[in-house]
């Protein structure tokens, strides 16, 4: 970025906008571990400007572009999320430039519409609501672009088709053909290069209106109750009443806050939820050839959760920070004993991964899973940000190996070669990384 330096000893970084004699005005950015970026412009009188840094043409351009772009993104998301909250049914997607899905027959049901849209990497149809069909694609659209700014495609990939019903009993009913429910609230299916997923945010937005009218139909009932007091009170109101009023108001307005929160982090979890899944198909769809060099299940997994919960900006996908639930997860099962070792980690089953509904004996699995996914996860994360081995034509010649030779020892023996650490050693500075790992990617010094 740009840099200007004032006489009060500030330094503030962004794009210059317009140099006069007498004044400076700036565009000021602030990006913030963990945080999104932040922007606002500002004027300085040119005797409070000590020094001025600009960048090369190309790099200011590119800086211009760039913020262009993230301000294009957000009036997108914004525009949709007013639409999801909108009064009115009437306000639909047709205020949103370029996201316009096409409304279909739902699959399930022929009578039913749902939307469809197609991009470059996937290809939606849902049964959501329409402003949540839009926000959903919008999402979509993003973490692709960002996925494959990281991960540049070298394979010449197909669309993945993506289906979300807006119940978990259709998604369930779905994906238990032929097998046994797998307990996720979606997935990507490699054979058939397809993500299925459900949610019940119809369910919970459909009380939510519900409970509102009910609100209000009580709240109208206390005004007339406090009217009619008042009248026959001389304009005055019993304080044990007026008491109670207040009470009733704010447990009204705390209940529909409650229930909003509710349906957001709703919605937030199935936009998170697209994200992990989107990773694995662009992966094994454009890089990575799951036929002649897949990506072991750790990895694989690990990657959609290190990623799945960055922040998406302006094509960028900015994760360098741990995921503090999983961390503490992660620190969790070390306390007790249960974390896995690490050559367990590189040799698991697939299967380890998965959790399936087969009558009430999958406790176990269930646990076993949970350790899987964490245990990914923080090798990945320890390889990406700690080791930055990934991503990097090492991680290639790993896959390779892995592709050419076959059990155990081939593993453990590929995953040394890639390191340049003998796993007994790697799996030390792990657990050290653990330890010292703080909440903004950084680590605490050494005791």
């Amino acid at each position: 970025m740009e840099q200007v330096d004032l006489i009060n000893g500030r330094t503030l970084e962004g794009l210059v906008l317009e140099e006069t004699q007498t004044m400076v005005k700036m565009r000021l950015v602030s990006r913030k571990i963990g945080r999104p970026t932040l922007t606002s412009t500002e004027e300085f009188r040119r005797d409070e400007v000590r020094f001025i840094r600009h960048l090369p043409v190309g790099e200011r351009e590119e800086l211009s572009r760039k913020l262009k772009e993230l301000d294009q993104q957000r009036d997108l998301f914004l525009a949709s999320l007013r639409m999801l909250d909108a009064p009115s049914p009437q306000l639909t997607n047709r205020g949103i430039e370029g996201i316009r899905p096409t409304p279909v027959a739902w699959e399930d049901d022929p009578n039913q519409t749902a939307w469809a849209f197609e991009s470059h990497y996937f290809r939606l149809t849902t049964n959501l609501r329409e402003p949540l069909a839009v926000l959903v694609t919008l999402q979509l659209e993003e973490v692709f672009r960002a996925i494959s700014n990281l991960f540049p495609p070298r394979l010449p990939g197909k669309p993945t088709r993506i289906r979300i019903w807006s119940d978990q009993l259709g998604y369930l009913r779905a994906v238990g053909r032929g097998q046994a429910s797998l307990d996720h609230p979606a997935v990507f299916d490699s054979l058939g290069n397809r993500i299925l997923g459900g949610t019940e945010l119809a369910r919970l937005e459909g009380e939510s209106i519900e409970l509102r009218r009910h609100h209000a139909k009580q709240l109208g009932i206390l005004n007339l109750r406090e009217i009619e007091i008042q009248k026959a009170m001389g304009g005055k109101i019993p304080t044990d009443f007026a008491e109670m009023a207040v009470r009733a108001r704010r447990e009204l307005r705390d209940a529909d806050q409650k229930n909003d929160h509710a349906i957001r982090q709703s919605r937030n979890q199935l936009l998170q939820i697209l994200n992990h899944e989107s990773i694995h198909a662009y992966l094994g769809n454009w890089v990575y050839d799951q036929q002649k060099q897949p990506l072991p299940r750790w990895l694989n997994e690990g990657l959609a959760q290190v990623y799945e919960t960055g922040l998406i900006e302006a094509g960028e996908l900015r994760a360098d920070w741990p995921d503090s639930t999983r961390l503490a997860g992660v620190r969790q099962l070390i306390r007790e004993g249960k974390f896995p070792a690490l050559r367990h980690i590189l040799a698991d089953s697939p299967d380890h991964f998965l959790v399936r509904v087969e009558g009430g004996g999958d406790k176990p699995n269930r646990e076993s899973s949970r350790e899987a996914y964490l245990a990914s996860w923080i090798l990945t994360y320890h390889l990406t940000f700690g080791k930055k081995l990934l991503p990097g034509k090492k991680v290639d010649q790993y896959l390779e190996s892995l592709a050419k030779n076959e059990g155990r020892k081939a593993a453990f023996d590929a995953f040394e070669s890639w390191t340049g650490m003998d796993i007994d050693t790697f799996e030390k500075t792990m657990l050290d990384f653990v330890g010292r790992l703080r909440p903004d990617g950084s680590l605490a010094l050494a005791k």
